[in-house]
């Protein structure tokens, strides 16, 4: 899987020639995911910062535009063609499992670029969006490790924190990965998989 940072997303991006407005969703390659029609965009703030979403928010311009957000990390893996204004940069972290028992592929080590791209944000000032495809697992995973790894957030403490704001459903590969770290931050601590999985399978109404 690759990640796509886009870079300086704007009102200006999602104007065309003397201010007229471009389509508020920008159009995936033809032939790609359905997916597109069936999902409202959903977005939420986490931090002063930091956003997650699942794939309509990220190629909705006027949703992006509301929430003033200028960076991208796309992981969701789908193709689509961006409007010409914004600039892709790609960095390849390897597969991310979607199925348990795959947990091992993924190294804690992928999420460094990840958090180099939220850290070169937020120290600007500049708000960015982390979307995947449905916004419940990768994405809602990605910020919680990062909330662990540069805020030195214990793990059920970020996900309390993320779950109170965003519906999330997070995979049981993506729980093993969130165990590890949790158990590599923590060396001295004591770390049930069990009781730790248990509480972010936690489901909550939110709306």
């Amino acid at each position: 899987m690759s990640i796509y940072i886009l870079r300086n997303y704007s009102r200006r991006a999602a104007t065309g020639p003397a201010g007229a407005r471009a389509p508020d969703v920008l159009e995936p390659k033809r032939g790609g995911p359905e997916h597109f029609q069936y999902f409202e965009p959903v977005i939420s703030k986490v931090t002063d910062y930091i956003y997650v979403g699942n794939l309509n928010a990220a190629y909705n311009g006027r949703t992006l535009c509301r929430n003033n957000i200028d960076s991208i990390i796309d992981m969701s893996s789908v193709p689509g063609e961006q409007a010409s204004s914004l600039s892709l940069i790609p960095l390849d972290i390897g597969d991310m499992p979607d199925t348990p028992g795959q947990h091992p592929a993924l190294k804690q080590g992928c999420f460094e670029d990840i958090n180099e791209c939220i850290n070169a944000s937020t120290e600007k000032r500049k708000r960015v969006l982390v979307h995947c495809r449905d916004g419940f697992s990768l994405a809602p995973t990605c910020i919680i490790q990062y909330l662990m790894v540069k805020q030195n957030m214990r793990l059920i403490a970020a996900y309390e924190l993320l779950r109170a704001k965003y519906p999330v459903n997070i995979k049981e590969c993506h729980q093993n990965v969130l165990v590890s770290l949790e158990r590599a931050l923590w060396p001295g601590g004591e770390v049930d998989p069990e009781c730790f999985k248990q509480a972010l399978s936690r489901k909550v109404a939110w709306t």
